[in-house]
């Protein structure tokens, strides 16, 4: 039996739907990311298994039990926001408190709890500070503690690093996956930003138009991503048509590609997505070994990054493909004629045309 299990579920705003029969499942203790773009009904779906918003179909399961009249207090989920929204009149120990004096709890287990979420969360000399005075990253600290403090069966987790900027965003981001994973929290993460999601769950679900797209472990979705449009939505963005000629090649206009197309059939139209870090330079008095993957054009704008060189690359057909190449090695300058070698582990098949 799964902890937490969706069902089928749809939901319609005046004459939009927003959700389109959503089916999920998770273990207890796993971290969950749903990702997805703008508008793709991650935050309606996140509301209704608090119980802030009803499905008009599906059901929400929780260890088998259906929650459909369940009120949100008594489903004893932890939910953090965007937004934080802390108590302004409060301190960071009132704050985080809050939760437990609802629950009727005994002073000294209140400040029992709220001395460990304290400690948890890095904030043991700020319990009497106002939170007005607080850094975007302690504010984020406290909503994270104040959610935890009352011991949920599951948190919910709505953009919680959204309002941060990129340095701080990056910092906390791997604070708040220790935190998760030290104490065993069953998590569903809500975010737009992928690099997040593959940091911190164990399990993303992609979201597109109301519907999930795919749901794999972080390695698997990015190695493996079912569609082009995932694809594209992870930062993925070297597609090339193809069509199988047989299990083990792919003809592509930059050539036949050399790359295992188990689960296709010959002739068929597929879409061969070669990642970022396929490709090494392959100088040009060095003979490409037996059925390698070269692919031959000039390099434009050339990027340090520090561990790599983020390279534009154009083939003769005018396309533009990007490669993060390794920095032990010389960088092109712009204009370079240079020669690829693409490592097939690198390069996955995707079903159907780049269009579709």
């Amino acid at each position: 039996m799964a902890f937490l299990q969706i069902k089928d579920v749809f939901k319609t705003f005046g004459n939009t739907p927003v959700l389109r029969g959503v089916s999920l499942a998770m273990e207890e203790t796993q971290i969950l990311c749903i990702l997805g773009p703008s508008g793709s009904g991650k935050t309606t779906l996140l509301r209704i298994i608090a119980g802030l918003e009803h499905p008009d179909q599906g059901s929400v399961l929780f260890k088998g039990r259906d929650l459909r009249n369940t009120r949100p207090h008594l489903r004893r989920f932890g939910m953090m926001f965007q937004e934080y929204a802390l108590f302004p009149h409060l301190d960071v120990s009132g704050n985080i408190a809050f939760g437990l004096h609802m629950l009727g709890l005994p002073r000294s287990e209140i400040e029992k709890r709220t001395g460990e979420m304290l400690s948890l969360v890095g904030l043991q000399g700020l319990s009497r500070r106002s939170v007005s005075e607080l850094s975007g990253g302690e504010r984020q600290r406290v909503a994270l503690a104040r959610s935890l403090a009352p011991y949920p069966r599951l948190l919910l987790l709505d953009e919680p690093l959204g309002s941060l900027d990129r340095v701080l965003r990056e910092k906390l981001l791997l604070d708040l996956r220790e935190i998760l994973r030290r104490i065993g929290m069953t998590t569903i993460v809500v975010t737009h930003d992928q690099a997040e999601a593959f940091a911190i769950a164990d399990t993303v679900a992609v979201m597109f138009r109301g519907k999930i797209s795919q749901m794999d472990a972080p390695e698997s979705l990015y190695r493996h991503p079912a569609n082009p449009e995932i694809a594209r939505f992870l930062g993925l963005n070297n597609l090339v048509q193809g069509r199988v000629k047989n299990e083990s090649s792919i003809a592509t206009p930059l050539g036949l590609m050399h790359v295992p197309a188990h689960g296709h059939e010959r002739d068929e139209e597929v879409t061969v997505l070669i990642r970022p870090d396929a490709a090494v330079i392959l100088p040009s008095d060095e003979p490409a070994p037996p059925d390698a993957n070269v692919i031959e054009g000039i390099a434009h704008d050339c990027l340090f990054k520090g561990r790599s060189y983020h390279v534009e690359f154009r083939t003769s057909l005018k396309q533009a493909l990007f490669f993060d190449l390794p920095q032990n090695t010389p960088a092109p300058a712009s204009g370079d004629r240079v020669r690829l070698l693409l490592s097939p582990d690198a390069i996955t098949v995707l079903p159907g045309r780049i269009d579709q």
